[in-house]
């Protein structure tokens, strides 16, 4: 499995820790992703339930025994629609491909 279908795939049940947000409280979460909302997720910490916010959040999801780092602003949408949205998260990780050669270069 690549990343492109971790994005498309269904992220229920997972495991899932953020590694960067623009809430610093947010930063270090770890827990069960216990549901998915279009600008939510809500991590079940195992003391808590946290809801984050996906805008300006990276998050690091295990999947089928593999770690992938995911986008929140990617999958800025219901986790229903997804699917049905391929082409335009496909444009959304080339474009974020292209800005960090971009990045790179300067």
């Amino acid at each position: 499995m690549n990343v492109n279908e971790v994005y498309l795939g269904e992220l229920l049940g997972s495991k899932i820790s953020v590694t960067q947000s623009p809430n610093i409280n947010n930063n270090g979460i770890t827990g069960h992703l216990i549901d998915e909302t279009r600008n939510m997720m809500v991590i079940n910490t195992g003391k808590r339930k946290s809801r984050i916010p996906k805008r300006g959040t990276l998050f690091k999801i295990q999947v089928n025994g593999s770690s992938y780092t995911i986008d929140g602003d990617i999958i800025l949408m219901k986790p229903e629609d997804r699917t049905k949205e391929k082409r335009r998260i496909y444009k959304k990780l080339r474009g974020m491909d292209r800005n960090e050669k971009h990045r790179n270069r300067c």
